[in-house]
């Protein structure tokens, strides 16, 4: 995906089941990028949790502080009008 200069959310997950997820931010271009956890309690209302910059090149691993039923990532340029591409995985372990 490509980054914007305002945050673009991608699809919820329900972590309610998860012991341990995580997020891998990969920026396969040649500008920074913001990228933000988010929980919730509902799939509607989110609250901001954790929050990493990507280098340029880089890979970073970002994880939710905070439990709550719903996660989600967003991601967005670090500098105006300078989008780069972006790949994200969602890794988890369930709980047994």
């Amino acid at each position: 995906m490509s980054t914007t200069d305002e945050f673009v959310a991608l699809p919820p997950q329900d972590t309610s089941n998860k012991s341990v997820y995580s997020y891998a931010v990969v920026n396969r271009g040649s500008e920074p990028v913001i990228a933000q956890v988010e929980v919730g309690p509902n799939g509607r209302d989110y609250a901001t949790d954790a929050e990493e910059i990507v280098p340029d090149g880089g890979t970073a691993i970002v994880v939710p502080i905070k439990f709550q039923r719903y996660t989600r990532l967003l991601v967005k340029s670090l500098n105006e009008g300078k989008p780069t591409g972006v790949t994200v995985y969602f890794q988890s372990q369930r709980v047994r």
